[in-house]
């Protein structure tokens, strides 16, 4: 249990960060010589007054809202305030109404969702001319599309409009319902025929949709009936490739459709798969090339196989294969099992492009070394080293060298952003009241104005001003590589600092797994549904603070920064008690789960040391994971001014 009241401590951390960001933009507005004006409200009254304004106009209370905002003119926000009040009289606007009002705001992200809304005013009126006055070019977003095209529609130009709908209807997926009447007039013009069902239903099938399948099939007439039929037969039953290949015609559809059931049938059963490879290849005359992609398909899925005959069969293919991604999992094949041999022979296979690249080089100095050609392994060894790369670092620890990051620094130059002092005031201001999104939005919509030099800037700004993943963002957008303050921000260094003391876990490791994990984001949502800093399971959370003797109150309050840190950094201690202290283990569990890992261990039986058994890892979100998070240590430890080190001698020693 820890000794410091929750509470106690959130309560501290909000009042710093408000301070240190209301700090930030009085300092931008002072870098750059502008005396405030004198007004009647203050900042904070200014604040309070416009929190006070969107909560009035969501009540839907617009005389308390006008006069709230009428003394606002100054404040950075105004625009939101003009924004909520344009919207709510969008669909009573004029065309050059709203481009007034864009044109106003050409600057901040919210134009976007005016043009985007106004283009369902119009379409839910019917204003097909007016739409196509307003929107001049294909917009983005596929109900937008389809009013666009059937906009053109009905204005006559059909060529187009038929073009477009055709561009939408050929989908794997469901298609928004938007687009319902732009296919209702394909239909009646006659252009929605068999031949564009059947070529919509190979994407269905590619995209194992069978519910559209089955949609589909049965808007098929005629002969073309029975190719439907077919299509669903061989998606149910896939094991019949070879013979529809042997039997039907040679045509472009039809290979096509041969190409698909034989990868279904790869998925659900490659040895049957196998079997049958030389008569569908034959049955529908393949060429060469065609013939190596559909067996490197099939050689995918036999990576880890225990059939010799099977693996005899792979390896032919993967003989005359181009593919580098298949070929690196060859060679991890080989190197779980320790087979030297092997992994020299697959490298050897790798096109000349992919064999040059720092990862293989290391690669061919290992087999070097395993041969026992020292002097030839430590010459390659030394060629690799000085780059900010987790192979050049390797090399560097097989050679017993001093680890060298190169570095680059940026001193700030307000001037080159003088041009977005509006927008890096709105951005403090989002910060200060906790609108994270829309400083998020914000931001992204700056960087994308700004050149390189003003990227530049912009993440140097961001970082003297503390907006830790503003920084990041910015390094990501200009790639500012070399800029590892930038890159790597000492972000909520209280929090860190105290779970660092109480889990007795290094500070350098925790910032680098959150920099890793969420690039200091305390809003992120991963696909899964991890949340927060270090992007936490609510599953796992819960089971977490169980364990911790901390009161959970739910996913939403993942995205506090002490609550995050407290849970995430009492999961990494229980997978690091768990795995020895070993960081490439509870990295790797920390990403793809602990029991993965130990399947992992099981599999390569202390055939590998640290560097081949973090090659090894069959998951490349897992593989880059972990080698990430190590360099980032080794970042963090550069600067803060500790210590680098690479691998403890433990992780370095041990045979995984």
């Amino acid at each position: 249990m820890l000794s410091i009241e929750k509470s106690i401590i959130t309560k501290t951390y909000n009042n710093l960060a408000k301070d240190v960001l209301r700090s930030a933009r009085f300092g931008f507005i002072a870098l750059l010589g502008v005396s405030l004006p004198a007004q009647a409200l203050s900042l904070e009254e200014q604040r309070t007054r416009y929190e006070k304004a969107i909560a009035a106009i969501e009540r839907n209370d617009m005389a308390t809202f006008s006069t709230l905002k009428s003394g606002l003119n100054g404040y950075p926000l105004y625009p939101y305030l003009d924004y909520r009040e344009f919207m709510r009289e969008l669909s009573s606007a004029k065309e050059q109404e709203v481009e007034a009002f864009v044109g106003r705001y050409d600057e901040l992200p919210f134009t976007n969702t005016v043009r985007a809304r106004y283009l369902n005013v119009l379409a839910s009126r019917g204003k097909w001319s007016e739409l196509l006055a307003f929107q001049t070019t294909v917009p983005r977003g596929e109900s937008h599309q389809c009013q666009y095209y059937y906009a053109h529609s009905q204005a006559g130009d059909k060529a187009l409009a038929l073009s477009g709908a055709k561009s939408l209807y050929l989908s794997g997926s469901s298609v928004d319902r938007a687009c319902d009447k732009l296919f209702e007039d394909l239909q009646d013009k006659g252009k929605l025929n068999n031949a564009l069902v059947l070529d919509r239903m190979l994407l269905a099938f590619d995209n194992r949709n069978k519910t559209l399948l089955k949609y589909l099939e049965k808007q098929l007439t005629g002969n073309a009936a029975a190719s439907g039929q077919q299509i669903i037969a061989l998606y149910d039953k896939p094991q019949g490739v070879a013979e529809f290949a042997k039997k039907s015609k040679v045509t472009p559809f039809n290979q096509r459709l041969t190409r698909l059931s034989f990868e279904r049938l790869a998925r659900i059963n490659a040895k049957d798969a196998v079997a049958q490879f030389t008569r569908v290849v034959d049955g529908q005359h393949y060429k060469k090339n065609e013939r190596q992609e559909m067996a490197d398909f099939l050689a995918s899925r036999l990576m880890s196989t225990d059939d010799d005959t099977l693996a005899k069969w792979r390896d032919k293919w993967l003989k005359q294969s181009t593919n580098p991604s298949l070929l690196e999992r060859r060679i991890r094949v080989s190197l779980v099992k320790g087979d030297w041999k092997n992994v020299e022979r697959w490298l050897n296979v790798l096109p000349e492009k992919e064999a040059k690249k720092l990862k293989w080089r290391y690669w061919h100095a290992r087999i070097e070394l395993e041969k026992g050609n020292k002097a030839q392994a430590e010459k390659l060894f030394a060629d690799m080293i000085g780059e900010r790369n987790f192979y050049s670092v390797a090399a560097a620890m097989h050679l017993d060298k001093p680890i060298d990051i190169p570095y680059q620094t940026t001193s700030l130059n307000i001037e080159s952003i003088k041009p977005f002092r509006a927008a890096l005031d709105r951005v403090g201001e989002l910060l200060v009241l906790d609108k994270v999104v829309a400083a998020k939005r914000e931001w992204q919509y700056l960087l994308r104005r700004a050149d390189l030099e003003q990227k530049a800037m912009l993440a140097a700004f961001a970082s003297e001003s503390k907006w830790y993943h503003l920084s990041v963002q910015a390094t990501i957008a200009g790639k500012l590589w070399g800029h590892l303050e930038y890159r790597f921000p000492v972000a909520h260094r209280w929090w860190f600092e105290f779970f660092s003391k109480e889990r007795e876990v290094p500070l350098t490791t925790l910032l680098a797994l959150s920099r890793q994990e969420s690039a200091f984001y305390t809003n992120a949502v991963s696909p899964v549904g991890a949340r927060g800093l270090m992007q936490l399971m609510p599953a796992t959370a819960k089971e977490t603070s169980q364990k911790l003797g901390f009161r959970y109150l739910g996913k939403s309050t993942l995205s506090d920064p002490g609550i995050n840190i407290r849970l995430g950094s009492g999961y990494l201690r229980m997978l690091l008690d768990r795995f020895d202290e070993n960081r490439i283990l509870a990295f790797a569990a920390y990403n793809a789960g602990p029991h993965r890992v130990s399947r992992w261990l099981d599999k390569s039986d202390g055939n590998l040391d640290a560097i081949a058994f973090i090659e090894a890892i069959p998951f490349n979100e897992t593989r880059g994971y972990v080698q990430n998070v190590l360099m980032y240590d080794i970042y963090y430890r550069k600067l803060l001014g500790k210590q680098i080190q690479f691998l403890h001698e433990s992780e370095q020693s041990r045979r995984y």
